[in-house]
């Protein structure tokens, strides 16, 4: 609980409820409207209504008036923008490492984006001997694994195809997509669940599961990335462990000023 000097409780009760519905506007796929708010969010629909309106007044929600719902408004990403996420990043994404870390036991590594590599950013090392680890700043190829998948996933159609052009998929393992037809789905389908799957196919005997870290400006700035021993890892917890990426991942993302999650809107490379 927030609290002031007097150990009171700090929160404003207005503030705290325009903060709630953000969150419920920014967590739902389709805009809401009053009732539906105020049923999730159980406040009464004035109070809702009054709410939306003043957000509404400030761009930071906007209506849509046939349909009386409501949605994020553009002046939330003006807002984010004033954020340097390049700087913030490690920072901010420590304790998330962390936390996602001793949940799932496995080894976390914060991955970016730089010149057609992904480095390695950050990690948190499982709390056992039997794990994966690697050292910080080395590089892996753009393709490697989960990893890869959720780079090549936010880049352009065009971009992802001049970069497999220019260096030919490898075959790290016999699991390694190396087609480039098959690629395509796998990154449609990375997309459409949002994380990636990496079953042996870096790494013999190792799977990995990753997912998108976004902007303010709905780029993919970094990947988090669960790696452990395929003895650890069956393919049902690997699934509930992505599962668990993304939402770390997500949480992460909404501090870095991410009004949308995930978006494939391109890659900001990581300096």
């Amino acid at each position: 609980m927030v609290t002031n000097k007097n150990g009171k409780n700090a929160l404003v009760p207005a503030v705290d409820r325009a903060a709630q519905i953000l969150a419920t506007l920014a967590d739902s796929k389709t805009p809401l409207g009053v009732s539906e708010l105020s049923r999730r969010l159980r406040l009464n629909k004035s109070t809702v209504h009054d709410i939306l309106s003043t957000l509404s007044h400030h761009h930071l929600l906007a209506r849509d008036d046939s349909a009386k719902t409501y949605r994020l408004g553009a002046k939330l990403a003006d807002l984010a923008r004033h954020t340097d996420t390049r700087r913030d990043l490690r920072a901010l994404a420590r304790p998330h490492l962390v936390a996602l870390a001793q949940q799932v036991e496995e080894t976390v590594f914060l991955g970016a984006y730089r010149d057609g590599f992904v480095i390695i950013a950050d990690k948190e090392e499982a709390p056992h001997d039997f794990k994966i680890t690697s050292p910080l700043g080395r590089r892996l190829n753009y393709a490697a694994g989960a990893f890869g998948k959720i780079f090549l996933a936010a880049m352009s159609e065009i971009d992802a195809h001049k970069l497999m052009r220019a260096k030919s998929l490898p075959a790290f393992t016999r699991n390694t997509i190396t087609k480039t037809s098959a690629l395509r789905e796998e990154l449609r389908q990375t997309r459409a669940v949002e994380y990636a799957i990496d079953d042996e196919e870096y790494l013999v005997g190792v799977r990995a599961a990753a997912a998108p870290v976004n902007d303010a400006r709905g780029r993919v700035i970094g990947a988090l990335c669960v790696v452990g021993m395929k003895s650890r890892l069956p393919m049902d917890k690997l699934i509930r462990i992505a599962k668990e990426t993304r939402r770390a991942a997500r949480d992460l993302s909404r501090e870095l000023g991410a009004v949308e999650y995930p978006a494939w809107k391109g890659i900001a490379d990581g300096r």
